[in-house]
């Protein structure tokens, strides 16, 4: 699906007994993911984490990504399509 992943954290945020982290990620698209034709193209995904701890232990987590995003730069959308997202 995707391959080279090249990731960077922008902020880390701690506060009681939660995290959240902001990243930003680079990926080459190799196929296989809703049909969408391999072009060996470079994506940027950028999104957010929130982890809830118990403890020591992560009690839940929590991740908004941009997969909309990509799926526009690999061109599943028309361009009108993305205006919604």
């Amino acid at each position: 699906m995707f391959r080279d992943d090249e990731r960077e954290l922008n902020d880390c945020i701690e506060q009681e007994n939660k995290l959240v982290v902001r990243y930003t990620g680079w990926m080459t698209y190799k196929g296989d993911w809703f049909d969408i034709p391999a072009n060996d193209q470079r994506v940027k995904e950028t999104g957010m984490m929130l982890f809830l701890f118990e403890g020591e232990r992560v009690k839940e987590l929590w991740c908004e990504n941009s997969d909309a995003a990509i799926l526009y730069e690999l061109g599943a959308f028309r361009k009108d399509t993305y205006k919604v997202f």
